[in-house]
């Protein structure tokens, strides 16, 4: 499975609901974040352990939180 989307300001990527219900994420859930350089591509895969702090996501820097984002922002 592979979708294409375009990373926005402050490097947000936006996942439109349908490939949220797809990949099986929801808002809260936290994500390992792979680059693949030479293919110009990013891998996300759900993180093993979800009870992370926002301090230890930060602190890992590949990992992130789905958040819910009005659409005028």
């Amino acid at each position: 499975m592979s979708y294409t989307v375009e990373i926005l300001q402050n490097n947000l990527l936006p996942l439109p609901e349908p490939l949220c219900t797809a990949l099986g994420f929801a808002v809260g859930d936290i994500l390992v974040c792979e680059m693949n350089k030479e293919r110009n591509e990013m891998r996300m895969v759900k993180h093993t352990d979800q009870t992370l702090s926002d301090e230890a996501i930060e602190a890992a820097s590949n990992l992130t939180r789905v958040i819910s984002l009005s659409a005028d922002e």
